[in-house]
């Protein structure tokens, strides 16, 4: 919560003498009174721990007021609270006025507006946000996450210039797997899946989490490597274990792997958590 102390920090102008007028008795307009106090408690929650409770005073502030460290207040809360409606809401309000941030402020409000943006599917925020932060900061993961939201965007040659000037040994190993992801996205494209393979590789060394095993065993799967697809399956499986998904690829790389009692057995896993798939039966029968 470091940067939210530094939020509070500049916000403590409009708090303090707020306060002094109120106390002192001095005239202020109604809503300007109810402002600092508002501001006060909502300071106040966030400091013990309730974020939750917190996001909709700073909202409230930000609505009244338009300030950008009302909404990035609101934003953190959203985010540490895990409200990601929230967060896009406030995020969206920052980044219009993020000049009158600091500059760590304006790239915390970049970045989580570019991990938002992504899992709502707003490529072209995803791209913009990136990018911003890539020239405001010059930071290799910064620039890192701007190539790949150039390529979620849909700017193909944009991506592959800025991956190609990122050194991957300068990446912590959570950005050093994305680089390999990136990687391996761009070569699997050209229909390069053994050089794909080998990037998806990488980054499972660098971070093992089970998308990565699924898409390495659908790489294996274009390699005919059916029964290596399969172990890579498993081993998603193991962490997702209702990913129906994930099932439905195991089923069809045992299949081809010639062990069609184990397909069968996968399969109808994968028909039960999604009755949809039940249209291939007859790939199974």
């Amino acid at each position: 919560m470091a940067l939210f102390f530094s939020i509070q920090a500049g916000s403590a102008a409009k708090t303090v003498i707020g306060a002094a007028l109120v106390g002192a008795g001095l005239t202020v307009s109604g809503q300007v009174a109810d402002d600092y106090a508002l501001r006060e408690r909502a300071y106040a929650l966030a400091d013990t721990g309730q974020c939750s409770a917190a996001v909709s005073a700073f909202t409230q502030l930000g609505r009244n007021g338009g300030d950008a460290r009302d909404w990035l207040a609101a934003a953190t809360c959203a985010i540490e609270a895990g409200d990601h409606a929230r967060a896009v809401e406030a995020l969206q309000q920052v980044l219009p006025q993020r000049h009158t941030l600091t500059i760590d402020e304006q790239l915390f409000a970049l970045r989580s507006y570019g991990y938002q943006a992504e899992a709502y599917g707003d490529w072209q925020g995803v791209h913009a946000s990136w990018s911003d932060a890539a020239q405001l900061s010059g930071e290799t993961r910064d620039r890192l996450m701007a190539a790949r939201g150039a390529r979620l965007a849909g700017f193909g040659s944009e991506a592959r210039r800025g991956l190609d000037g990122v050194e991957p040994r300068a990446l912590a190993p959570r950005y050093a797997a994305i680089y390999h992801d990136e990687r391996a996205h761009h070569a699997a494209s050209s229909g390069r899946y053994r050089e794909a393979l080998a990037q998806i590789d990488q980054a499972v060394t660098a971070e093992d989490v089970p998308f990565r095993r699924y898409q390495q065993g659908l790489y294996m799967v274009r390699l005919g490597m059916n029964r290596s697809a399969t172990h890579a399956f498993e081993l998603a499986l193991a962490s997702d274990p209702d990913n129906a998904n994930i099932l439905m690829s195991l089923a069809y790389a045992y299949r081809a792997a010639g062990n069609l009692s184990a397909a069968r057995d996968i399969y109808a896993r994968a028909a039960r958590l999604e009755p949809s798939m039940s249209r291939v039966a007859a790939d199974f029968s």
